[in-house]
């Protein structure tokens, strides 16, 4: 193989490894759904700061609970799809939520904190969250929200 034949061939290989990191591969949980059990708390911080909980089952069950400057106070539930559940799954691995850190807080007082956790097969990881943490995290917890529906209950 010539020198340039060499680098044509490292070229293509490089241009290969820009592509796959330009348009990352969806990740996606093959367990069994049923066993899932996704779970999200919100406190209050010194403010108004909605406190929930909610808890989103394999089988589609949302149960929310209410505790404090939220809409709805007190036990809640709602259904939602199997493919809406696999959904936010496989939004919890394209987070790479299981090589998170399992605590992000900030040396500040006043905020509110929010611990995620998702249970399978393999186990339970969950991760807290106190004024700061990576953006995929943040976004993660707001699909958990959008797709359990808790804004008809939190928002007042």
């Amino acid at each position: 193989m010539s020198g340039g034949a060499a680098a044509v061939g490292v070229g293509v290989g490089i241009a290969l490894i820009v592509a796959i990191s330009l348009f990352p591969v969806k990740a996606q949980y093959n367990g069994n759904i049923e066993n899932v059990v996704i779970t999200m708390e919100r406190t209050v911080c010194f403010g108004a700061c909605p406190a929930y909980q909610v808890t989103i089952h394999g089988n589609g069950l949302v149960e929310y609970e209410g505790h404090q400057f939220v809409a709805v106070t007190g036990k809640q539930t709602a259904q939602i799809s199997q493919e809406q559940v696999q959904e936010l799954v496989n939004a919890f691995y394209d987070a790479r939520f299981y090589n998170l850190r399992d605590r992000y807080e900030a040396n500040v007082s006043d905020l509110p904190s929010t611990t995620t956790s998702i249970t399978t097969e393999n186990g339970t990881k969950s991760v807290y969250r106190y004024g700061f943490g990576p953006d995929r995290l943040i976004m993660l917890e707001d699909k958990i929200d959008e797709i359990a529906g808790t804004e008809k209950w939190v928002k007042q």
